[in-house]
């Protein structure tokens, strides 16, 4: 069974970020049908968790936030964010959960037993539109991956095979439907 438990895509525009929460007036952030969200992988470096968002060149990756995924009330619990990539690697859609590498802003890293059982990485793009997957730590530190892998919830791929699945245009992206 594949680490990646759940996805789901967020819209909105009128999007406001925070240094502590993401909160947006009219933003809807719900499932979405799998069909129409590429999906996003992640793997474990050591104590890192690197994830990588589905994209197309055009897109610039603006933040990505990692958010309790068990707490049920209205605001999870924010575990940790990094904002403004820097680097190739960041801007490309490769994030290094709690380094903060590759990003101009970053929070500092959560302690270990503040990690709960299930975590949700959003992708805030500058436009306000994300894609978001819920993982567990523990499952995916298990998992067995070829060099260069991530898990995704459709198995292993490369980040090549992961950005692959968009139709990418000059304009925007749409889910390839290949």
């Amino acid at each position: 069974m594949s680490p990646v438990i759940h996805r789901r895509f967020r819209t909105g525009l009128p999007v406001v970020l925070a240094s502590t929460s993401l909160l947006a007036a009219g933003c809807v952030l719900g499932p979405s049908d799998p069909e129409d969200t590429p999906v996003n992988g992640v793997r474990a470096e050591g104590s890192t968790f690197v994830v990588k968002v589905s994209r197309c060149s055009t897109d610039k990756l603006r933040r990505v936030e990692v958010t309790d995924f068990d707490d049920t009330s209205d605001n999870p619990r924010l575990l940790w964010w990094a904002s403004d990539p820097t680097t190739p690697s960041a801007r490309e859609g490769i994030a290094r959960l709690w380094t903060g590498e590759g990003f101009a802003h970053h929070a500092p890293k959560p302690a270990e037993s503040a990690v709960p059982r299930n975590v949700e990485v959003d992708y805030i793009f500058s436009t306000g539109d994300g894609y978001g997957d819920v993982f567990s730590p523990r499952k995916v530190s298990k998992a067995k991956l070829k060099t260069g892998q991530f898990w995704t919830s459709n198995g292993p791929m490369t980040a090549e095979e992961i950005d692959a699945q968009l139709a990418c245009t000059s304009d925007s992206a749409e889910p390839n439907q290949s």
